[in-house]
């Protein structure tokens, strides 16, 4: 065929072309608008929810043609992190440890939650590739890993639940196992992570830089970051959720119940552990269970509850018993659920509301943790002066408990009908704190009123001082404010300042010397107990709770050994007590 005609054809048909380019679209009903855009749905999740979360979004997706699911995993702590801030945008946020939505997101990027799966620490391993696995069993493991030249690892316990979990499970290892050193050989000699004890209780601490020692322990910022390493025999064994074991085929060994953090059964047993992370926020190991919530600037909210609610649905459901992971039925939900959501799921947690004087914040905090480990329930509280908080409850008719601190505050509670069961939980043991070596001669009360003394706490970041609404003052700032009184109200240990009294006829400095945490530089006074200044704290169910036998229980639980126990920790002296009665 002639070149040129075929040139001459091509040319042609170009013009038409583009001719047709140009003509207006026919004027008829067969016309279609193009696609609209996708949306993109953001799911910020826990490493080890990527493989069910995966065949989640495969299967949302084709519920929802429209969507393009966009799943970013990390430590959870580095997830709900992306939201609070870092400042990125997300519609859905799941975690590993679901009490960290209203520790890191309440109140200002969530209201709600939802648990919907549970899991269990596993020592996973390649069966072809790792040390010594043809010995390994139930009941040598830590042996094994003890070994030299057998490495292990776990993921940042800074920022992510498994890696906090790993290193608690290594102290419930050696207190179940009763094997001494086991904590130091496995963790303590290969890391900076530190640990100390009180009364039973084991608090590790987990610095910023965790100086691991790479030719015995592998630490990455998450757990399926290790996963790979395993593998490919990059390294022996990790510690692991059981769900990612099981969907990365890996053989593992299945740690007792009592270490596991699998049980409600061994709920105490857990909590005698815990962990400080980097920003001073301490995790009680307890029964692994995951929670999910959306964002409350979240850019689709509807279309990120409808995720939500597929997840718990029994498709979702179904994907997580498929990948080991066994789902929670029906999922259990928190907060100010979302209208549509609260049909899904069963009935809230029940939920205590107790007014607290604000001295005693710090195990108040902690015995809401405990209680809540112990029988289910949520506490929340309103701290402030114990007259203040009085009034409140006679006002607003509402509450569960009351806990001032002092009984003259329950016995007015109690005479205006407010509460019908109370008892009695510590001691208020009044002290001065007084430079090293009392330069200026405080015996007394009455010394306080002299202009020239200087009442000083030890090594501490910000107090909260006296009648001016709880006003912060930075460490060493001088407080001089003649229109407040000279009272100090610390919750927590190191937690005062140094300030001038300016001369008030009330200048009472009433603390537990153990509050306190006076250093060298600090001297402690006792003051006398003919003063009248020693304060029983008390501790009374309210008569219009709507939870009252919940709140007659968090009464007894309280006052029980174990609640007067973390009274003692935080420098009360439990009642009752000889010395003082």
């Amino acid at each position: 065929m002639n070149k040129n005609f075929i040139k001459i054809v091509l040319f042609a048909v170009l013009i038409a072309a583009i001719s047709g380019c140009v003509q207006p679209p026919a004027d008829d009903a067969n016309t279609t608008e193009a696609p609209s855009e996708e949306i993109k749905l953001k799911i910020f999740h826990a490493g080890s929810l990527a493989v069910p979360f995966e065949e989640v979004e495969s299967q949302f997706e084709a519920i929802h043609p429209d969507v393009d699911v966009q799943r970013a995993a990390y430590g959870s702590v580095a997830a709900i992190r992306q939201v609070t801030d870092v400042g990125k945008m997300g519609d859905v946020v799941a975690s590993a440890d679901y009490t960290l939505i209203p520790d890191m997101m309440y109140p200002g990027y969530a209201d709600w939650y939802v648990t919907f799966a549970t899991n269990d620490i596993v020592l996973a391993y390649n069966e072809e590739k790792g040390k010594y696995v043809d010995e390994i069993t139930p009941e040598n493991w830590y042996k094994i890993i003890r070994r030299d030249g057998v490495t292990f690892g776990f993921s940042n316990p800074n920022l992510d639940p498994c890696g906090y979990r790993a290193v608690m499970v290594c102290k419930l290892s050696e207190l179940f196992y009763d094997e001494d050193g086991l904590f130091d050989d496995l963790i303590l000699n290969n890391t900076a992570i530190t640990i100390s004890e009180e009364n039973s209780t084991y608090l590790i601490k987990s610095p910023e830089n965790l100086a691991p020692n790479t030719d015995k322990v592998t630490i990455k910022p998450k757990e399926t970051d290790l996963t790979a390493l395993v593998e490919i025999g990059g390294l022996d064994y990790y510690f692991i959720y059981r769900s990612v074991a099981v969907q990365h085929e890996l053989s593992f060994v299945d740690l007792p119940a009592e270490i596991d953090l699998s049980s409600v059964e061994f709920t105490d047993d857990y909590g005698k552990v815990q962990l400080e992370t980097v920003d001073g926020k301490k995790k009680t190991a307890k029964p692994i269970v995951y929670g999910i919530t959306v964002p409350t600037n979240a850019p689709h909210p509807e279309l990120g509850l409808e995720f939500v609610k597929f997840v718990i649905s029994a498709d979702g459901q179904a994907i997580f018993e498929n990948f080991g992971q066994p789902p929670i039925v029906p999922a259990v939900g928190d907060g100010a659920l979302p209208d549509g959501l609260g049909s899904l799921v069963a009935d809230d947690l029940p939920s205590l509301m107790v007014y607290s004087g604000a001295g005693m914040r710090k195990p108040m905090d902690e015995i809401g943790i405990l209680f809540e480990q112990k029988h289910g329930v949520s506490v929340n509280y309103n701290y402030g002066g114990s007259n203040t908080l009085l009034s409140q409850i006679e006002l607003t008719k509402t509450g569960d408990a009351y806990m001032p601190g002092a009984t003259m505050y329950i016995d007015a509670a109690r005479e205006k009908g407010f509460v019908d069961y109370e008892q009695n939980i510590a001691y208020h043991v009044p002290v001065i704190a007084v430079p090293k070596g009392n330069p200026a001669g405080v015996t007394c009360l009455n010394d306080l009123t002299k202009p020239e003394v200087k009442v000083v706490l030890g090594d501490s970041k910000a107090a909260a001082i006296g009648k001016i609404g709880d006003k912060i003052l930075e460490k060493n700032e001088i407080f001089d404010s003649v229109n407040a009184k000279v009272a100090a109200r610390a919750a927590t240990v190191n937690e005062l300042v140094v300030y001038t009294c300016m001369g008030t006829t009330d200048a009472s400095i009433i603390w537990q010397a153990s509050l306190i945490g006076a250093e060298n530089e600090t001297d402690v006074i006792e003051i006398p107990t003919e003063q009248n200044l020693i304060k029983v704290i008390p501790v009374g169910a309210l008569t219009f709770s709507e939870n009252k036998e919940y709140a007659k229980t968090f009464v007894d639980f309280v006052t029980s050994d174990e609640g007067k126990a973390v009274f003692e920790k935080h420098g009360f002296t439990a009642y009752p007590n000889p010395k003082y009665e």
